[in-house]
Parts: structure tokens; C-alpha cells; sequence
């Protein structure tokens, strides 16, 4: 480091001591270096050491000030002119060798006290005059005034179109903001002062006046635009920000500009009256207050494609989203005004409110004269729920498309104030902005302020100064703007855009304005907010105010504003006329992931046979048990590795080498898979280890399914944040795009996933039915009652089962067994719901996900104690063509039917345990046990047979879930619907339940309360006394 940059760190005992260790040897910069450098020889820091006890005594030093001397300082090194001629003087005295304390000289004062000339005379003895030191400090001092605005002049910007509130919730001015603060006054305003070089107020002069920097830092920083950007770490981007806000006449729009954004305010303004005028009684969510919300998305989608974005996605609450769908998307207006009308669907799905629907057109930008995707993505009333689902819909576009840096698809989402601060979806979906396997490379945000959260005022539904503080945590710039300045709006959008396209990072832009109705059109806000709205009805619409600013500025005449009008005016009535001609409506109409070409050629009513040759198998398997050459594996690991290789010449594999058939079989025929999950490459269990890590050199890993050929797709293994909420939603946006993919999420216990649970109701299980948008998403709840507590033993099957929409009752004379009737069953299901038993059904399962003509969730109770049991094995064969998953496993050891008095069903892990226990107490030919692999849709043909097999055999459910939890309540009326209507030998029986009574919790904490209540279940299930499984251990 140069003389002058190290006297400035030594000004301070702690600045000395700081510098002191980076000459101890760190390398953490090259800053550091340079420093060490200097300081590398004990002759050198004593020399520096006196230097910086003088220095410190210095009337200008402080923390701040030895900051812009050390900037000074590299601007005069680049150009000794870009400098004052006082600092030019100081510095080469400093490289002359003037020790502390004797580099300055006075410069001689004009008669008006401002600096003049100064000659540069490189002495040892000059002593600064008390003159030089008072304007050296008054400099410094207009630095940190400048750095203030720049700091806090968003706390006093003009915000509020109201002018009723303070966007930060404080109306008191930063002190740091008034001239007082730096012992200056009006006195002082008329003096000239060199700018500092992180400014560009100035443009091209290098001194303003005091009065014209502060007139100049106002306008730019307090006036309809509160920029928040000084928290950011980097200075190139503060730099960046800088120069778009600050560089004269950088906001300034041309006429062209103008007119553009004037005819895009009346499409958003009188799109709302128009739909006010003719439906004054529906809710629509209307924008009115925030028109300037259409423009600016226009806004933001024109200079993104101009910067080479082709597809868009948009994640949004339902107000405003109508004028979204008809003015942003161009949705057909008549299309849109037929869903306020009472008319019967003409296909599949219940549909959902015209404010919740989503869509994806593809058509020209205009402004930039390229095509672009933009997709909106249909959403519940559950605020920011959208948001990860958007994401990963934007992540997999990109990764189909190549995209790996996102320069062609991209994000924007908008929030309403009181959710964006309140929803804790938001801060995890941000938290996955850097993960390297989901980050986006930056979204837009754009925030309706309101003001309001449906009644609840912002001083009572946040604790942060904005609502968009959320933000600061991630480092995002945040530009706050007044919505009555619509030319502010578009500057901050270009820039907003510019931002994302530079540095791949989020950026929010805050829209303060106000809502013009209450929460909906048929609510009345003045119940809560009088005062509010006694003054928004007294505001004119932001078209108003911009049509009159047009004209005066001379941009457009009275008759050119007429002929606008007009001209969109005609253009809502005839799409009026022309919805008024629709006699149904279409659902399909609007699809947000439309996969049309995946259907065709599919016949929906048969699934193909999933089983794999057997020398793809052998390869699979060769691959997941090695590792290539001087590649350092953990010595446990070998024995993993080692122990799949005998497990295959043992014709005894376990769960997971068929979960890497699964996986490997897909990725050679093309089918790209995604596991996601907490500590998912590893496995909760350490028994999965897609991901080796070497023993000796950091970040080195190998993933054997990736390395299966050369043509295979893309297998993405990838541990999550500790999130289930985003993360959930960001692997179904994944899964939306295309179907020929399996894309799983896993749990790190299956009851984890009630923290998802808004995606599980709202996106999941009712996405079909509402929006007409299938997804194949694989959901792994690791399930089992093994004495592990409350928390870590249900995955909660009962709540999936309960949202299966396949009625409970059946008339088995009538249904029409065999044939098609799985395949109908899975198409008519809107999720299935399965617990494996078996490495190879798993297989089968997941394979099936990807074989099927049409895509369904699937909700899997993935087991853990099983993961190494070993019974829980499966031969080869079972995994080889003409093979498929077994939606019931029947009993398969027992001779002579006849002499079985008890059937029992179960699903799960439970299945071992009550094949031990039979075994124990002698019982292996009077009990069938049938494991029921598939609950939903429910194997009505399949257990029909396993009942038929065992005419006077007594029916029995057996599970370890507790009564009121598990299949019970599922299965039961689907076992008595079933045999009350069967004209098979058997007939009028009923099912028994055999396990825990009902509980609140879903199990004990306790060991020996767990051991006996699991012995209790299973004397119940096999009929015999407790005391005969006295030294049984299940």
C-alpha cells in the first residue's frame, strides 16, 4: 500500500492494529498484500507506527474521512488532475517524504472564502495554516453530506401519492441530512466545493456550489424516487446505481417514450371502468390506485427483451390481475369478459375464480421486435405462495433451454405490501437465490404498496421501516417511487431490468400508491380507514394527472388524448359484444404450462410395462458400486460400494440400488431426473450416497448416475435449504414445464412436510381440477413407527388419503374389473398415494410416473428401518422386462387356502413386523397377510381377489398408525362398499380394525410405551394372548 492509503488505516489504535495483522501475513485481498508489503520490515512499521500517532491527532481524521482520503488518494494516482490542487500539494509532499503533520500547505483564499490556485512545494517544513485545515474539513464534510443523501435521502423522498404517510413509517428528517449536522449553515451555501469521486451529480463539472449539490442531491434522491442501495457489499454496484440515478438528465423519457406510457395508463385505467361500469357488483380485484402497475410491467418486459429475455414469468396475487391478463398478456378481451358470466364449462376441471387464473401466450414485443413467452401463473388466494412455484418454473425453462446463466428467461413477481413483509415464504424463497441448484440468476420484484393490508394499517402488520426490508437481507437495490410520477415508474424499471441483466441479482421496486376500493369491490374500506379514504376520494386518477402533464409539456394536443380514448373505448365495446356471443366457457383457455404435443399419440387408457433389460441393469448397478481411478472414498463407503455388487450376485438387492435403477434406467432413455431435498445426495439415512466426496481435496465429487453414457440425460441430485414450503413449491414450477421428467421432492421426515402444507392443498392435490395443469411430482415422506417420538415417525398419510377425490363406495357387481380399469383409475385420480414394501415396486412406481400417458402426483410413505432390513430385499427378476409395480403383493407362502382363518391387510413397514410375529407364535398357515401398496386410487379388483381366495377367512386392517390416523378411515368403507355389493363367494363380510386406539399425538416419546403398544397391535391383528409374544421384538 502507498504511503498516503496506509496513514490513513493507521489513523486509529484499531485501524493500526487491523493493518498490523494483514502484515502478519494474511492474503485475504490485494488490498491485504499491499499493505503487508509495506509493512514488511520492522524498520518500516516503526517508521509507520510514528507516522500514524501524528496523523491521528490530525483535526480532519476521523473513520470516515481517512475513507475518502484513501479514494482521493487512487483518483490522484490515475489523473493528479482529477484532484483539488490542494490535494494534489498534500499528496506530493506525502510521496515526497513529509513526515505527519507537515504535508500540508495553505492554499490562499478567495475574498468569497472559496479555495483558489495553490502552488505545490515539495518541503519537509511547511505547517498547515488553521485556513487549510478548515477547508480541507469542510470538504470532508460536504462528502459525508453527499453520502448521507445517498445513504438516507430515501427517508424524506415524496412517496405517498396521498401525502398522508411516510413510506418508512417516520416523519422525523435524519439529522445527518441538515447542514447543522456538519457545523455549515446558509452562510455556507454559495461556496464552491470539489466533488468527490463517488458522485456523478455534477456530469461534467468537477465543483458545484454547496447550494447546488444540495438542490442537485434532493431532486435526485428525495423527491418522487427513494433509492436504497448503500447497503449493497459491492462497490461496482453501487457505483452502477449511482450513475443511472445521478448523471444529469438520466431520468428524462423522450416524446415517443411519452406517448407510449400515456396510451398504456389508459388501457390500465379504463380497462377498470369498463369492467366497474358493466359488473358493479363482482369482485374483480381492481387495480384502481395502481394503475401506473401495467406500465411498469410493459415497462420491464420491453427492456428485458431488448436486453435478450424471450420468456417471462409472472407470479402475482389477484389484484390486478385481470388487467395483468388482458393488457400484459393481450388475453383475448372477450374471453376475459366472458367468465363474468354465469356459463356451464365445456371440458374437464371445477375451475376456479376469474382472479386466480393463469396463462401463457406467446406473441411480438413491439418496443424491442422479438417474440416473447410470457406465462402467468395461476395461484390460490394464499399470499406469495406462488412465489418458489414461479421460480422453479423459470429454473427448469432454463435448464430445457440451455440457458445456464438465465439471459433468456426470466422471473418477475409481485407482492402487496402487508404480504411481502408479513409471508415467511418470501425471505426462504429469497434464500434460494445463490444456491447453486436453484438460484434463477436474479428476479424482479414489483412491490403494490397499498399502504394497507386489507384493514390492518402498516404500522400494525410490520416491524421494519419498509415493507420491502426483507430485501436488504439478500442485497437487493431498492427503489421505492411515488405511482403519480409515471415517468419515475419507467425509469426505475429500465434500470430494474439493466440491474438483473448486469449482475444476475434481484431487484425490487417499491409502487407506493393506494388502493382506490377496500380489499374488494363490494367491501367499505371507511369502517377502518376514514381518514384514508375521505382523501383518496378527493385524488384524481394518475391518468388524469399525466394527461395534463402531456399537454403541457406540448407531447400531445387535447385531440390526440380524445382520439386515444376513443380508439380504446371501441375496442372494449366490441369485445363486450362479442362476449356477450360465448355460450360456454373453456378452462383450457387457461393454461399457465400447456403441454399439448405430450398428449398426442398417447392412448390414455394403457400403461406399458416398466420393467428394464437385464444388461441395462448390470451396467446400472456396475456404475453405482464403483468409483474412478485415484478417486479417495471414505473406507466406510467401500464397504457400501462392495456390499451393492454382492447384494446383485446374491439376487438380493435393497432399496437403494432400486431406487438407482429407478433414477439410472430414465436418465439412458432420456428422461432427465431431479432429486431435491434436505441432505437428499446423501440420503436422511445414509443409505442413497449419489454424491461421493473425496477424502483429500475439497469440492471434489463424483456422481455415479451421471456417469452412466455419454448420451444420457441429466441427473440433479441437490440438497435444499432447510426449507419444505419454498422449496416444495419450486420442485412443482420445476415439474410444470415438461412431463417427460421425474422430478422428486424428499422430506427429511415425512411429517416435515406439514410446513408445506399451503403448497400440498392449494398447489398439489387440487392443481388439475382448479387449473387444468397435471404435474408428475414425486413427493418421498420417509413414514414408520419405530420408537423415534412424536415428530419423526408419521408422515401423515391420513391428511392425503382425506384429499383423494376417488369416491368411497362402490358397486362391484357393475364395475367393470381388469381391462382398462387401473389405467381409468389413475387417470381419473388427481394424486396417487402409495407405501412400498419392496426395493423393486419402488422401482416400478417411479418408473411409472414417467410411463404413464398423463401425469399425476404421487405421495409416497418411503420407509427408514426398512432401507437395510433384510427381508425388505428383492430378487433380479423382479426388476426385468414384462415386470410392473404390484398395487397389492399377495400372500404367496401358504398351500391351502382353506385352512386360513384370518386375512390380514396392512400397507408398510407394519408388514415385517407381523410376518415376524406370525412366525413367532406358530401362525404361518391360518394367517394370509396381503400388503396393499397402492392406497389411492384404491385396488378395489385386487383386494376383491385376495378376499374371494379366503371365502371364510375373518377380514382384518392391521396398521401401527394410531385409529384415528393412517389408512383406517380410507380403507374401511371402501372394504365394506366393496363386499356388500360382491356376488363372489365371501360375500357380506366386514373389516375389522386391529392396532393403536386414537391419540392427539401421532406417537409416543417414550421406548417402553412404544414397545408395548406396538406388541398390543400385533396380539390384536394375529388373534392371540399378549403373553404368548413375550420375548418377541418387532
Amino acid at each position: 500500500m502507498h504511503r498516503a492509503g496506509v496513514l490513513c488505516r493507521l489513523a486509529s489504535p484499531s485501524r493500526m492494529a487491523s493493518s498490523m495483522r494483514v502484515g502478519m501475513g494474511s492474503t485475504r485481498s490485494t488490498q491485504s498484500n499491499l499493505v503487508s508489503s509495506s509493512l514488511s520490515s520492522p524498520k518500516s512499521i516503526r517508521h509507520q507506527s510514528s507516522a500514524a500517532a501524528a496523523v491521528k491527532h490530525e483535526q480532519f481524521m476521523n473513520g470516515s474521512s481517512s475513507i475518502y482520503i484513501e479514494q482521493m488518494y487512487e483518483s490522484w494516482q490515475r489523473d493528479p488532475s482529477s484532484v483539488h490542487s490542494s490535494w494534489n500539494a498534500y499528496f506530493k509532499n506525502v510521496e515526497a517524504g513529509c513526515g505527519p503533520g507537515q504535508a500540508f500547505q495553505a492554499p490562499p483564499l478567495s475574498s468569497s472564502g472559496s479555495i483558489g490556485q495553490i502552488s505545490v512545494s515539495p518541503t519537509r517544513d511547511v505547517s498547515p495554516s488553521s485556513d487549510a485545515i478548515h477547508s480541507v474539513a469542510d470538504h470532508l464534510k460536504v462528502q459525508l453530506l453527499i453520502r448521507s443523501y445517498q445513504t438516507r435521502g430515501h427517508n424524506i423522498a415524496d412517496l405517498d401519492p396521498l401525502g398522508i404517510n411516510s413510506a418508512d413509517l417516520d416523519d422525523t428528517v435524519p439529522p445527518e441530512l441538515e447542514l447543522s449536522f456538519y457545523g455549515l449553515s446558509d452562510a455556507d451555501l454559495d461556496r464552491q466545493f470539489l466533488l468527490p469521486p463517488t458522485t456523478y451529480i455534477g456530469g461534467d463539472e468537477k465543483i458545484l456550489s454547496l447550494r447546488e449539490i444540495v438542490n442537485r442531491l434532493k431532486s435526485i434522491y428525495c423527491n418522487k424516487t427513494g433509492i436504497e442501495y448503500m447497503h449493497l457489499t459491492n462497490f461496482e454496484q453501487q457505483e452502477w446505481i449511482r450513475k443511472r440515478f445521478e448523471a444529469p438528465k438520466a431520468t428524462e423519457l423522450s416524446h415517443e417514450q411519452k406517448k407510449v406510457l400515456f396510451k398504456r395508463l389508459i388501457r390500465s385505467t379504463k380497462f377498470e371502468e369498463f369492467l366497474a361500469k358493466k359488473w358493479p357488483s363482482e369482485k374483480r380485484f381492481g387495480l384502481e390506485g395502481c394503475e401506473v402497475l401495467i406500465p411498469a410491467i410493459k415497462q420491464v418486459i420491453d427492456s428485458s427483451s431488448s436486453l435478450g429475455v424471450d420468456s417471462v414469468v409472472i407470479g402475482m396475487p389477484h389484484r390486478g390481475r385481470l388487467n395483468v391478463l388482458a393488457n400484459v398478456c393481450r388475453q383475448p378481451l372477450s374471453t376475459i369478459l366472458s367468465q363474468f358470466s354465469t356459463l356451464e364449462p365445456a371440458d374437464e376441471g371445477s375451475g376456479d375464480v376469474k382472479y386466480h387464473l393463469g396463462v401463457c401466450i406467446e406473441r411480438l414485443n413491439r418496443q424491442s421486435q422479438r417474440n416473447i413467452k410470457i406465462a402467468v401463473v395461476a395461484n390460490p388466494s394464499h399470499l406469495e405462495a406462488v412465489d418458489p412455484v414461479v421460480m422453479g418454473k423459470v429454473r427448469a425453462e432454463a435448464f430445457y433451454a440451455g440457458d445456464n446463466k438465465h439471459d433468456r428467461t426470466m422471473a418477475i413477481l409481485m407482492h402487496g405490501d402487508a404480504a411481502f413483509s408479513g409471508q415467511g415464504v418470501v425471505m426462504e424463497t429469497f434464500n434460494l437465490d445463490d444456491l447453486p441448484s436453484y438460484t434463477t440468476h436474479g428476479a424482479i420484484h414489483l412491490v403494490v404498496n397499498n399502504q394497507i393490508g386489507f384493514t390492518t394499517d402498516p404500522r400494525f402488520s410490520r416491524s421494519s421501516p419498509y415493507c420491502t426490508d426483507v430485501g436488504r437481507v439478500v442485497g437487493c437495490p431498492i427503489f421505492h417511487v411515488n405511482v403519480d410520477d409515471p415517468e419515475a415508474v419507467m425509469h426505475v424499471c429500465s434500470v430494474a431490468s439493466e440491474w438483473r441483466k448486469t449482475f444476475k441479482r434481484d431487484v425490487i421496486v417499491d409502487l407506493v400508491c393506494y388502493r382506490r376500493q377496500g380489499h374488494n369491490e363490494l367491501d367499505e374500506p371507511m369502517f377502518t380507514q376514514p381518514l384514508m379514504y375521505q382523501k383518496i376520494k378527493a385524488t384524481k386518477p394518475v391518468l388524469d394527472i399525466y394527461q395534463k402533464h402531456i399537454i403541457q409539456e406540448g407531447v400531445a394536443n387535447e385531440q390526440y388524448v380524445k382520439d386515444e380514448l376513443t380508439k380504446y373505448g371501441q375496442i372494449l365495446e366490441d369485445a363486450y359484444e362479442n362476449a356477450q356471443k360465448v355460450t360456454f366457457v373453456r378452462n383450457r383457455d387457461w393454461l399457465d404450462s400447456p403441454w399439448d404435443d405430450f398428449f398426442k399419440k398417447r392412448d390414455p387408457l394403457k400403461i406399458p410395462s416398466t420393467g428394464i433389460e437385464e444388461e441395462k441393469m448390470n451396467h446400472i448397478i456396475e456404475k453405482f458400486s464403483s468409483v474412478p481411478e485415484g478417486f479417495n472414498l471414505h473406507r466406510g463407503l467401500e464397504r457400501t460400494l462392495k456390499g451393492r455388487k454382492q447384494m446383485q450376485a446374491d439376487d438380493s438387492v435393497d432399496w437403494s440400488i432400486g431406487e438407482a435403477l429407478a433414477f439410472g434406467s430414465l436418465l439412458t432413455e432420456g428422461t432427465h431426473v431431479r432429486l431435491s431435498g434436505q441432505d437428499v445426495e446423501r440420503g436422511t439415512f445414509s443409505h442413497r450416497h449419489h454424491v461421493l466426496h473425496d477424502q483429500k481435496e475439497d469440492l471434489k465429487v463424483y456422481n455415479p448416475l451421471n456417469d452412466l453414457a455419454e448420451s444420457q440425460a441429466t441427473y440433479t441430485v441437490c440438497n435444499s435449504s432447510l426449507s419444505e414450503y419454498a422449496v416444495l413449491g419450486f420442485e412443482l414450477g420445476y415439474s410444470m414445464v415438461d412431463p417427460n421428467s421425474l422430478v422428486i421432492w424428499e422430506a427429511q421426515f415425512g411429517d416435515f412436510s406439514n410446513t408445506a402444507q399451503c403448497i400440498i392443498d392449494q398447489f398439489i392435490s387440487s392443481g388439475q381440477s382448479k387449473w387444468i395443469r397435471q404435474s408428475g411430482l414425486v413427493m418421498l415422506l420417509p413414514h414408520g413407527y419405530e420408537g423415534m417420538g412424536p415428530e419423526h415417525s408419521s408422515a401423515r398419510p391420513e391428511r392425503f388419503l382425506q384429499m383423494c377425490n376417488e369416491d368411497d363406495t362402490i358397486d362391484a357387481s357393475k364395475a367393470a374389473f381388469g381391462g382398462t380399469f387401473e389405467a381409468q383409475q389413475l387417470h381419473d385420480t388427481n394424486w396417487i398415494v402409495a407405501n412400498c414394501t419392496t426395493p423393486a415396486n419402488i422401482f416400478h412406481l417411479l418408473r411409472r410416473q414417467v410411463t404413464m400417458p398423463f401425469r399425476k402426483p404421487c405421495i409416497v410413505m418411503t420407509p427408514k428401518s426398512l432401507l437395510r432390513h433384510p427381508l425388505a430385499r428383492s430378487p433380479v427378476s423382479h426388476f426385468l422386462s414384462g415386470s410392473k409395480f404390484q398395487r397389492v403383493i399377495p400372500e404367496n407362502n401358504i398351500s391351502n387356502p382353506s385352512n386360513v382363518q384370518r386375512v390380514i391387510f396392512c400397507t408398510g413397514k407394519v408388514y415385517y413386523d407381523l410376518v415376524a410375529a406370525r412366525k413367532h407364535v406358530g401362525k404361518e398357515n391360518e394367517v394370509a397377510l396381503a400388503r396393499v401398496e397402492q392406497l389411492s386410487p384404491f385396488p378395489y379388483d385386487l383386494v376383491m381377489e385376495e378376499c374371494t381366495k379366503y371365502p371364510q377367512a375373518e377380514l382384518v386392517w392391521a396398521q401401527e398408525e394410531h385409529k384415528n390416523m393412517g389408512g383406517w378411515t380410507f380403507v374401511q368403507p371402501r372394504f365394506n362398499s366393496l363386499l356388500a355389493t360382491c356376488t363372489q363367494p365371501g360375500s357380506g363380510r366386514v373389516i375389522s380394525y386391529a392396532g393403536r386406539l386414537p391419540s392427539a399425538s401421532p406417537a409416543t416419546g417414550n421406548k417402553y410405551t412404544h414397545y408395548q403398544e406396538q406388541k398390543e397391535m400385533l396380539s390384536k391383528t394375529l388373534d392371540v394372548p399378549k403373553s404368548s409374544l413375550e420375548g418377541f421384538k418387532a
